[in-house]
């Protein structure tokens, strides 16, 4: 693999530093051949889902190579040390998908993404997969960086997503209604998972039976929804996305170190 020097980036971060890459720069600029960077994908996709429902949803490399095909503007990645730690996978969606409260499965046409609508103003997370020992910092990182450069740069309205509630079978004797909007004494919610996207500004929206095939959610996923506080005021002034998509890539972006 030969690795050169661009200056579209700024700076390299520290060798520790979490790095956050968008999939469509990593190939635009030759960092990596689509065929390399999917074979990471799915080695990380293999360590965080290849334990849940009998690896049912690792991604393949075909499944992998087809998001690189159709969206990689919208696929993001953390590095830390040379190493990609978690990946953020979005598309943009129909709104009648969304409402009908679809499986997984259906919403990103069996993990292909061909269900992705180039002129919708609506995202839709296929995925976020981070590794165990990835530090702290990096979902938050990852999250970030794809909601100004992937949904308020690209004047998206909203972006939705199926959240698991991985803690819900230690709980099952609660019903499911009461164990997704309730709250422990300290005010948090139930679930953990759920926690992290409420606090990153996620608000809940349904909860959808059958969802994936994910025993320690019982099979639920619940649709959760972050509004773009910016999409009228880009709608009405578009030349600000471009503006915002160059700070976006200015604060959040960066080429990893490659060891």
């Amino acid at each position: 693999m030969n690795v050169r020097k661009s200056n579209v980036f700024a700076r390299f971060p520290k060798k520790d530093a979490v790095t956050i890459c968008r999939v469509s720069d990593l190939l635009e600029d030759h960092y990596f051949s689509a065929n390399d960077l999917a074979d990471k994908f799915v080695e990380l996709s293999q360590q965080v889902w290849g334990t849940i429902s009998g690896g049912k949803f690792v991604w393949t490399k075909e499944m992998i190579m087809s998001h690189f095909k159709i969206c990689p503007r919208f696929i993001f990645c953390a590095f830390c040390k040379g190493k990609v730690i978690a990946t953020l996978t979005n598309m943009l969606i129909d709104q009648s998908s969304l409402n009908n409260h679809s499986s997984w499965l259906d919403k990103t046409g069996n993990g292909c993404l061909t269900t992705h609508k180039p002129k919708s103003r609506v995202g839709f997370g296929a995925d976020l997969s981070v590794l165990k020992n990835a530090p702290k910092s990096a979902s938050n990182k990852l999250v970030l960086a794809a909601l100004v450069d992937g949904v308020i740069g690209e004047g998206l309205q909203a972006v939705y997503l199926g959240s698991r509630i991985p803690f819900y079978h230690k709980n099952s004797h609660m019903d499911v209604r009461n164990y997704v909007y309730g709250k422990r004494k300290n005010g948090k919610p139930f679930d953990p998972e759920l926690y992290f996207y409420l606090k990153n500004g996620f608000e809940i929206v349904g909860i959808i039976p059958d969802y994936m095939e994910d025993p320690e959610s019982l099979n639920y996923g619940v649709l959760i929804r972050w509004k773009n506080p910016f999409y009228w005021v880009t709608r009405m002034l578009p030349f600000l996305k471009p503006i915002i998509r160059f700070i976006g890539k200015k604060l959040f972006l960066r080429i990893p170190q490659i060891k």
